[in-house]
């Protein structure tokens, strides 16, 4: 006959498991996961982003003299180390302050996409692929005016929320530069996709937890 083991002996088994791995079986504060947003503030910031989407497309268009296509992604939480391991050098990144929240984001646009926006300005040709390669002072220049156009769609994006005073501040290639929010700092990552002729990419918004924390209550 199978020996049945008594409650006490069930508890005992299963702090052993739960010593071995650790301490992180039944456990969400040693997983090591980011503090997490509630659901519903996400999906605020999801479709605050999604008008963000709208306004810059409108905008790239008319800028570009051709139709630029840009869609909500997704919205996920992670830290901010995650996301910087996740993103291939080189590739064009911008850092926009975020007055008056402390603290600034990221703003990552695909090497595809960017050098299709700059072929465009700088020649007016509609290139189908290039290899990726660091910018020239030319084409950073060319970014630099891009990433000071979605600052400004990013401020009227977010108006009905908070009146933001965005502000342009550097152009970075190497994502291991980046020094927006400690390494292990929670942040959301709002990901839209993007089309421009035959290119295509991701446009990555990176938003530290400290940003956007003093302005939860604002989201619905």
């Amino acid at each position: 006959m199978t020996d049945v083991l008594s409650q006490d002996e069930i508890n005992k088994l299963l702090a052993a498991v739960d010593s071995a791995a650790g301490g992180k079986s039944g456990s969400s504060a040693s997983d090591g996961r980011p503090k997490e947003i509630p659901q519903e503030k996400l999906r605020a910031i999801s479709i605050l982003h999604e008008d963000f989407a709208r306004i810059a497309c409108k905008s790239l268009s008319a800028q570009l003299h051709d139709t630029m296509k840009i869609d909500m992604g997704s919205i996920c939480q992670l830290f901010l180390d995650e996301f910087i391991r996740s993103i291939p050098s080189p590739t064009v990144m911008g850092v926009i302050s975020m007055e008056p929240l402390k603290g600034g984001i990221v703003l990552e646009i695909d090497p595809a996409i960017a050098f299709a926006v700059i072929d465009r300005i700088h020649s007016g040709k509609r290139e189908t692929k290039r290899q990726r390669h660091e910018m020239t002072d030319v084409e950073k220049i060319i970014m630099q005016g891009i990433f000071v156009g979605l600052s400004e769609n990013l401020r009227e994006a977010w108006s009905e929320t908070i009146s933001l005073r965005p502000r342009f501040e550097k152009i970075e290639t190497d994502p291991k530069f980046i020094r927006v929010a400690p390494q292990k700092e929670g942040v959301v990552l709002v990901t839209l996709e993007a089309r421009l002729g035959n290119a295509e990419g991701m446009i990555n918004i990176c938003i530290p937890h400290p940003v956007i924390e003093p302005i939860m209550d604002k989201f619905w």
